[in-house]
């Protein structure tokens, strides 16, 4: 589950396996294996992960379906305050579990 999400995240910044590794800090390879579902990263890696995608380290790890990069893919996160974020948040929400009905 969270090399899947971490796999998704990445691709949706359209970086390479190399360029994510750089920015966090660690190998390739060791990055590969987290996508792969092979290694687990430390606490430390998962924070910078989570922050750098802005997404929860619920969502990392599949307890939670929403994403907020969805968000700041529209390039409106400087723009919203955080209620108008929240609120955003909410609507988005709302519609994906009338999707699912």
């Amino acid at each position: 589950m969270f090399g899947d999400n971490l796999l998704k995240l990445r691709k949706q910044k359209k970086l390479t396996q190399n360029e994510i590794a750089e920015i966090l800090g660690v190998a390739r390879t060791t990055y590969s294996s987290y996508e792969q579902n092979r290694r687990m990263p430390d606490a430390e890696i998962q924070i910078k992960i989570a922050d750098y995608f802005d997404v929860s380290l619920d969502f990392l790890h599949g307890r939670e379906e929403f994403d907020n990069s969805d968000l700041f893919a529209a390039h409106i996160e400087g723009d919203l305050t955080e209620d108008e974020r929240m609120e955003i948040e909410k609507y988005l929400r709302f519609i994906r579990s009338k999707k699912e009905e």
